[in-house]
């Protein structure tokens, strides 16, 4: 095999490849016992008819096609790995001889990953608050929990932030009921962010019995293309007043909560919030890390590339949808589709940057996930989804997923890598409390 590589533009390659007659033969051959096992040819078995007989019946072209689809990406691998080039589309293959007793040329042109230059990757500098942990926080958190155990009660009087309200209530646009704005002893928690803009604001103040229409209108980016943007009018009218009555803490609610002593309780909720403000700490140390290595790096990123990853991207988005129950054609219709891949663009384009950055320092450091460390992977996925790990392993090998685990694992063993050898400072106090709270 002969292999003559040409640089194309930007990161295209095109390969000549050169294979020798006798292989084109031996596939040929081959083509032919297994084009003789599949038709019937009147005096013989299958896979019994010589191999002239079998010529004259399908034609010579059907087996050398029937060859060449098996040779040629075979021999296209063996190429790639030759040449050592790491291919990031498929090939288009353009045939160039392919007679008999003479090698068969062919070309392929395909996409290689970009080169990747590097700046400093080693040694980043990188600062994040050191925030503490303020009463006010352990304060939200216990009456968050009395919140989750308070019991209901129906008042007479009006409706106030915090109540739920027991409502009928029918949506009409242009005068026309539509679908879904309608129900009947429909119970709201009168809240921000329950439902779309003004409709729980309207409520206050209204009591059991009292009736209300008001004018309203969908957000923009409301899920529902089709009732996005659209002025709506709400008949509103209130069959009953909850409060929601929290309880005292006390030694009881915090026994119900799991713990000895409302102090027990306190300290607990403490170090459980500590805790998640050094994991967000951490976080955003190795996102300023990665965000400071990739900026660092000098690549050009293809366009190809950057629309399958928007592509990629928006089928992802449309799975979650169709996993929460949304019609993912009601979110991407004809004429908003072009307008979400160019708003995915921008993050199509750095995750892209991310990879092709983490990549090369992989590369050139030789850092690889060992077979342990994927299978602890794997491991936590498959508790995650309640499975056994053989199950998940046997699931992700049939589904493709394997390879994207692999990466995922090395992924995070260069970040690792990279912070271990980055600079970490403590930033500003002031700081740190918005960022804790954030």
């Amino acid at each position: 095999m002969k292999v003559t590589l040409e640089k194309k533009e930007k990161n295209l390659v095109l390969l000549e490849v050169e294979v020798e007659a006798q292989r084109f033969e031996a596939a040929y051959d081959k083509a032919y016992r297994k084009v003789a096992q599949q038709v019937n040819i009147p005096g013989f078995r299958k896979g019994k008819a010589p191999r002239p007989i079998v010529e004259r019946h399908v034609g010579p072209e059907t087996i050398k096609q029937e060859a060449l689809e098996v040779l040629i990406p075979e021999v296209y691998s063996s190429a790639i790995e030759q040449e050592k080039l790491e291919t990031i589309s498929d090939p288009r293959f353009e045939l160039v001889q392919a007679n008999k007793n003479e090698p068969v040329i062919f070309k392929a042109t395909v996409e290689v990953r970009p080169e990747v230059t590097l700046g400093q990757y080693t040694e980043i500098e990188i600062s994040a608050p050191e925030a503490t942990v303020t009463e006010e926080q352990v304060t939200e958190r216990i009456d968050a929990i009395r919140r989750s155990r308070a019991q209901l009660e129906v008042v007479d009087r009006a409706i106030e932030m915090g109540d739920t309200a027991t409502v009928d209530f029918v949506g009409k646009i242009d005068d026309v009921a539509f679908e879904g704005g309608s129900a009947t002893d429909f119970a709201i928690e009168v809240a921000e962010g329950r439902f779309i803009p003004g409709f729980v604001e309207a409520m206050v103040g209204m009591k059991a019995g009292d009736t209300k229409t008001v004018d309203l209108q969908f957000p923009e980016e409301y899920p529902n293309t089709e009732l996005a943007g659209k002025a709506v009018v709400f008949e509103i009218a209130v069959k009953e007043v909850k409060h929601r009555q929290l309880p005292e803490l006390d030694e009881a609610m915090a026994k119900e909560a799991g713990a000895d002593s409302v102090e027990a309780l306190q300290s607990r909720i403490r170090e459980q919030i500590g805790q998640e403000i050094e994991e967000n700490r951490e976080f955003e140390l190795r996102k300023q890390l990665l965000s400071k290595v990739v900026d660092n790096s000098e690549m050009e990123v293809p366009e190809s590339m950057v629309e399958r990853e928007v592509t990629f991207l928006l089928n992802q988005y449309a799975n979650n949808l169709a996993q929460q129950g949304v019609d993912p054609n009601r979110v991407f219709t004809k004429e908003n589709i072009q307008q979400w891949r160019e708003n995915s663009r921008e993050e199509a384009s750095k995750r892209i940057r991310t990879s092709l950055t983490l990549g090369q320092i992989a590369r050139q450091e030789g850092i690889e996930p060992t077979p342990m460390e994927i299978e602890a992977a794997i491991g936590e996925y498959a508790m995650s989804y309640g499975m056994s790990p053989d199950a998940f392993r046997k699931q992700i090998i049939e589904s493709g997923a394997y390879a994207q685990i692999a990466d995922e694992v090395l992924s995070n063993k260069i970040i690792e890598w990279l912070f271990e050898r980055a600079k970490v400072s403590v930033s500003a106090p002031e700081v740190a409390e918005t960022s804790a709270q954030a």
